[in-house]
């Protein structure tokens, strides 16, 4: 005989050496007593989680009661200031036109002419716009790695329009337009 046979033997063996000795009721005690216990390491394996996700919980909640209270209390007129505040000068846009120029030069990005142009927002109570109309003629890829870091660098920027069109089936190149936007606190 193999191992395998002399395995389950021995196993039928003592099966039937249980039984005749503990019977019937005493196996099904056996197996729920090995059932409780299975249960009880998976409990307090669960019940020790708990506590470590419970001590993590409260350094959380210590971490945001140092913070203090995050509710300020400004009326409209304070938070439009503030918000205002973290808009650049209008006369930061000629660094931005840099940063413009300087990402198509990495993006591989040949600008041959724009549109420029700066105005006051409606209603804005001192915002100014710069819009930058760009026309391009590239694959796509350059250009919207290009328009990527743009928006990367100048958080102050918006893209309004990004038009990519194919002159014909045959062309390698695409014909788009770019227009970004950039909003700066008007002058003092």
């Amino acid at each position: 005989m193999n191992r395998v046979n002399l395995w389950w033997h021995a196993s039928n063996r003592l099966a039937r050496w249980v039984q005749l000795r503990v019977g019937a009721a005493g196996v099904a005690g056996i197996a729920l007593l090995l059932a409780a216990a299975i249960g009880l390491a998976f409990a307090s394996g669960a019940h020790r989680q708990a506590e470590w996700l419970g001590a993590r919980a409260e350094q959380a909640r210590a971490r945001i009661a140092k913070l203090g209270p995050v509710v300020e209390d400004h009326t409209p007129a304070e938070q439009m200031a503030r918000f205002q505040q973290w808009f650049p000068l209008a006369d930061h846009s000629t660094a931005d036109l840099r940063v413009i120029f300087a990402a198509a030069q990495a993006a591989h990005v040949e600008l041959a002419r724009g549109e420029y142009s700066l105005r006051m927002v409606e209603g804005s109570g001192g915002l100014e716009r710069f819009d930058v109309i760009l026309p391009v003629k590239e694959h796509y890829a350059p250009v919207k790695t290009f328009v990527a870091e743009v928006l990367n660098k100048l958080p102050h920027a918006s893209l309004d329009e990004l038009r990519v069109e194919r002159p014909g089936a045959g062309a390698e190149q695409l014909e788009s337009r770019v227009h970004f936007t950039l909003f700066y606190r008007e002058r003092a």
